[in-house]
């Protein structure tokens, strides 16, 4: 038992007597920077990754947009428009408002046309329109709405003025003998609205 205490106590000895060179100094703290190196690369690569991964998903999900629009080829009409502004399809789970807008419809008033925007699919540069009586929508209204993409759902709240902005005065010219009125007015109509 004795020689086990004595080994014991050499190794110990041993220890503490260990004498460093500068080489190994050196070569400790070089360890010591690499370690601390690829510590602070590895979280730099996880922080850029999640921020990538951010990026991607606000660039291609679907954005949703409500608003009216009012196109005259001969007759003037107004049409509530929802678009899809966004990169990817907008699976719609709920349309709602605040506004009534059962008498509001210009045919057909027995159907609810709102409701069916809240059961659609809108494609990435597509719109679901529904024409509207101009005279019958007084009000900025409250949007409820809320979509999927492929990955992950989008609830938005929008106050909309639907007629702000709508009917702005501009200029349109008729054919001479005015038989082609209507269309010349269409075409003018399809040219501004695309400016």
């Amino acid at each position: 038992m004795p020689n086990v205490q004595f080994t014991q106590s050499l190794a110990t000895a041993n220890i503490a007597n260990v004498q460093l060179s500068i080489s190994d100094i050196i070569q400790l703290i070089g360890i010591m920077a690499s370690l601390l190196t690829s510590v602070i690369a590895i979280i730099i690569s996880i922080v850029t990754v999640r921020q990538n991964t951010k990026m991607l998903e606000e660039t291609n999900r679907p954005v949703i947009s409500v608003y009216c629009q009012s196109i005259n080829p001969g007759v003037p009409m107004f049409y509530l428009v929802v678009k899809n502004f966004g990169n990817s399809s907008a699976y719609m789970t709920k349309f709602k408002s605040n506004f009534d807008f059962s008498n509001s419809y210009k045919y057909n008033p027995s159907r609810n046309y709102i409701e069916d925007f809240g059961k659609c699919v809108i494609a990435p540069g597509q719109a679901r329109i529904c024409l509207l009586d101009y005279k019958k929508v007084d009000t900025p209204i409250h949007f409820s709405l809320e979509y999927k993409s492929a990955s992950k759902t989008y609830r938005e709240e929008l106050d909309v003025d639907l007629k702000a902005a709508v009917d702005l005065p501009n200029t349109k010219y008729a054919t001479e003998n005015k038989e082609l009125l209507s269309i010349s007015y269409s075409l003018q109509e399809l040219l501004i609205k695309n400016l």
